[in-house]
């Protein structure tokens, strides 16, 4: 014989409920930090292992080819986190959109600047230099514009609990110059800082989310 909930005991089932969508989001959006910071910088070092022993860093074709398949395993990264609740593949899609598309016309726009320098890719050593301190600045303007457009309204609605976004932008801003400088010592040293930067970066910003999202469900 099932007994009816009391209305207090109802009310309090429905605020857990909803603390818990508010902690499970913030879990959520630091494991995707970590999944695809893992994925996209493991896969730039096997690009650059590959482009040393086989001599291709002044391939034009092998690069452009590299980062088209990277942008195929940024949703694959993304799906590796389980949600806690459905999502529907075009919520998914729209998110993502939002993420990369602000990446693709920022790095596109490095890019036709350093064509613009040297259109003939006469120094191919240079460009990529000029290449690795341009994606690090487009992935560090792109997260820095997201907190600003989505992550901001939604943390100050209470709807998640850290700003990742934003810790990783300040992160990899304040860490910009650093790139650039190293891209200018050393042919690819520049490239292999900008994903080990990338990768700490994403770290620290999904590690201090999970902390907060720890401590206020405790407080809670």
């Amino acid at each position: 014989m099932s007994e009816n909930i009391p209305p207090l005991e109802g009310i309090k089932v429905a605020e857990l409920a909803i603390k818990l969508r508010k902690y499970f989001d913030t879990v959520y959006g630091a494991h995707i930090f970590l999944s695809i910071g893992t994925v996209i910088a493991s896969y730039w070092m096997i690009i650059f292992a590959t482009a040393t022993v086989f001599n291709l860093f002044e391939s034009l074709t092998f690069w452009l080819g590299a980062l088209i398949l990277m942008w195929v395993l940024i949703p694959f990264s993304m799906r590796l986190v389980p949600y806690p609740s459905p999502i529907k593949t075009a919520s998914i899609v729209k998110k993502l959109s939002a993420w990369v598309l602000p990446f693709i016309i920022l790095y596109t726009a490095s890019i036709s600047l350093i064509l613009s320098k040297d259109p003939l890719l006469t120094d191919m050593g240079k460009t990529l230099n000029m290449g690795g301190a341009g994606w690090y600045l487009a992935v560090t303007l792109d997260l820095l514009l997201n907190h600003f457009v989505w992550e901001k309204q939604a943390y100050n609605k209470g709807q998640i609990l850290a700003k990742p976004f934003l810790i990783a932008g300040v992160f990899m801003l304040a860490t910009s110059p650093a790139v650039y400088y190293f891209g200018h010592l050393y042919i690819g040293a520049g490239n292999i800082l900008a994903v080990g930067l990338t990768l700490l970066g994403y770290g620290i910003a999904a590690f201090i989310s999970i902390r907060k999202a720890y401590r206020w469900l405790q407080g809670a």
